[in-house]
């Protein structure tokens, strides 16, 4: 019985010592005040200089995409007439080879577009990841010269906080420090390994 007396009394000691010692850290945390600064991130991608020259670099190869998986698309179509104008001249056995031929060509090709926009989305997102990785010493360089200790995305603040702004400022360090990053497709097939 003297034994469960004492672990409860150590118990009870530690239980007051974790209230006592919390409370008096939420006391120094709720004395520290908050200073928040607010950017921009659809605007620093939207008018950098680096986030300028993705986009372009992305138009510019899906732009390309485009044209190949119209002109594989343009000889399927050439290849489906010229198969439906031999039908009368070939046996049902030998169209219906041609037939499953055509589609399982159709299916590659869809298979092989749809991997290349796949590509194409990851190499725009590795770019994404890298103008990302050159804004975070930028960020922690503004938030320094403010003496904040929040950054908060304009997308999540409601109202207000336009004093707060220093969109403009991360914005000329992003464009004096990055301008150009190579976007590139990126095989699925590195992904595998």
């Amino acid at each position: 019985m003297k034994f469960y007396r004492s672990v409860s009394r150590v118990l009870a000691g530690l239980a007051f010592a974790s209230f006592v010692s919390g409370a008096s850290m939420t006391a120094a945390i709720a004395a520290t005040p908050s200073v928040i600064v607010i950017v921009n991130s659809e605007q620093l991608f939207g008018q950098s200089k680096v986030g300028q020259n993705v986009r372009t670099q992305i138009q510019a190869l899906a732009k390309k995409l485009q044209a190949e998986g119209k002109k594989s698309e343009d000889a399927l179509k050439a290849e489906a007439k010229k198969l439906s104008e031999q039908r009368a001249l070939l046996s049902e056995a030998d169209f219906g080879k041609k037939v499953q031929a055509f589609e399982q060509k159709q299916q590659d090709l869809q298979r092989t577009m749809q991997e290349k926009g796949q590509e194409l989305q990851l190499g725009s997102n590795k770019a994404r990841g890298e103008i990302e990785a050159a804004i975070r010493p930028i960020f922690a360089d503004v938030m320094k010269k403010h003496g904040a200790n929040i950054l908060l995305d304009q997308s999540v603040v409601l109202a207000g906080g336009v004093d707060l702004d220093v969109t403009a400022e991360v914005l000329k360090a992003l464009d004096a420090k990055l301008t150009t990053v190579d976007v590139k497709p990126v095989p699925l097939s590195s992904l595998k390994q």
